[in-house]
């Protein structure tokens, strides 16, 4: 996780936590402002205390200090060879933000076009809590960087080579546990998705939306999983970085897309579609 990427982050929050109207005590289908304040507090504190944990020691020794001997067989397939400045297009701050910055923007196009009453409420409440979330998410996944202080790929397993690079940050190559790029990206993708379907819900038959419901989660996870295999490609995370990484992202999405959930009415109630509509990961 990259400093200045991590602040900008931290001011897109402050953004939409001063920008979010606070609504009527009566309209309980909303958070209320206590809420939105204690959401808004946790998760600053918990990004501020994923940058202090990444600042930590970086001279202490790892708790997790090398892969397992599987680990390194599926590295090097999947990886394959690597050489000094090994990198890929999704690699570095641009890799880790622009898939939040770009499922930020569908959910905000699917909101928008969403066809309900109170849709700008509607609008506000889902980027505040996908912000908070993603700052929240962000957090999470220093501190455990920071207390793992597992070293990458490319300096347990090709330390000559990786000895060769004068512009070695030893610091940020010591957080390979778990991948920041990969749980943002299931983050941002798992609660896109699970917005989307809830409209797919609401506005199509249940036959129809039978028939599709498969395709967001596909798209969406896939792009996220594509996310994950560049960080093991640029010998930045190993295959259990990028899986526990996928599900602290998962798991936070979950967490903070019900935050909101109770602004949902879906016109079929039974038990069935409830269980359909909590469970975002399935298709």
């Amino acid at each position: 996780m990259k400093k200045v990427g991590s602040y900008k982050i931290l001011l897109i929050l402050s953004i939409l936590f001063f920008s979010f109207r606070p609504l009527p005590a009566d309209d309980r289908e909303y958070l209320s402002s206590t809420e939105i304040t204690g959401i808004s507090a946790g998760s600053i504190a918990l990004g501020a205390a994923g940058l202090w944990a990444l600042d930590f020691d970086s001279t202490r020794r790892p708790v997790i200090s090398g892969p397992a001997p599987w680990e390194e067989s599926i590295q090097r397939f999947l990886g394959g060879r690597y050489y000094p400045g090994k990198t890929n297009w999704l690699d570095h701050s641009f890799g880790s933000s622009i898939t939040p910055i770009l499922m930020g923007g569908l959910l905000l196009g699917a909101d928008i076009s969403w066809p309900r009453y109170d849709r700008a409420k509607d609008v506000w409440q889902d980027m505040f809590l996908y912000g908070a979330g993603l700052l929240a998410t962000k957090g999470v996944t220093g501190i455990t960087k920071g207390f793992f202080a597992r070293p990458r790929p490319m300096v347990a397993l090709e330390p000559e080579l990786y000895n060769r690079n004068k512009n070695n940050d030893y610091a940020q190559d010591r957080a390979s546990f778990f991948s920041g790029h990969t749980s943002s990206a299931f983050f941002s993708t798992a609660f896109l998705n699970m917005r989307i379907r809830q409209i797919m819900r609401q506005e199509m038959t249940y036959n129809d939306y039978k028939d599709w419901r498969w395709l967001p989660p596909t798209i969406l996870f896939g792009w996220a999983s594509y996310v994950g295999y560049t960080r093991i490609d640029a010998y930045k995370h190993y295959i259990t970085d990028v899986v526990f990484g996928a599900l602290a992202g998962w798991v936070m999405a979950e967490l903070f897309y019900h935050f909101g959930d109770n602004i949902e009415k879906p016109r079929d109630s039974s038990s069935r579609g409830k269980v359909l509509f909590k469970i975002g990961f399935s298709f």
